[in-house]
């Protein structure tokens, strides 16, 4: 039988930057924020390969149902991809998904996941066309959003 488990990526930051000011809100303690991030993401990680274990090497498409936008890759990589998105977005696993019923598309979050995964490949699609870049340039999360929710709008230099 599958198990419930689907794409998931946006939620919670630990860094607001707002596009009406250049304010940045960082917590008392940013280094506890992130070690309480890892250590639930840890949590939801060790679930789904307790779930996996003895299949993670088949292909993600035939042990996870739901999943709309990724496939044809061993399903263990998805818990890498997953881990690796949530911290590009400073959020875990539980703002997009019920952490109960990882496949529900209850959560807005997922949708917005998914919108972004396919924009990111259309945009490494149009990369690959434009002369003079590496040979294999990449867009992903963290390109724009560096550990936060919402992308920062301005560069801030620091002197």
């Amino acid at each position: 039988m599958p198990i419930r488990f689907t794409l998931g990526l946006l939620g919670v930051s630990f860094f607001v930057l707002t596009s009406m000011h250049r304010e940045v809100f960082v917590p008392a303690s940013p280094a506890a924020f992130t070690d309480s991030l890892q250590a639930e993401r840890q949590k939801y990680i060790d679930k789904v390969k307790l779930a996996i274990k003895g299949k993670e090497q088949i292909t993600v498409d035939s042990i996870f149902v739901n999943l709309q936008v990724l496939g044809g890759f061993p399903a263990e990589n998805l818990v890498f991809a997953m881990d690796a998105w949530s911290k590009a977005l400073g959020v875990s696993c539980s703002h997009c998904h019920r952490t109960d019923d990882f496949a529900s598309d209850e959560k807005k979050q997922k949708s917005i996941a998914r919108d972004m995964v396919n924009l990111g490949t259309m945009i490494n699609e149009k990369l690959k066309t434009i002369d003079g870049l590496s040979k294999r340039p990449v867009v992903n999360c963290i390109s724009c959003h560096r550990g936060t929710l919402k992308p920062a709008l301005k560069l801030e230099v620091k002197n």
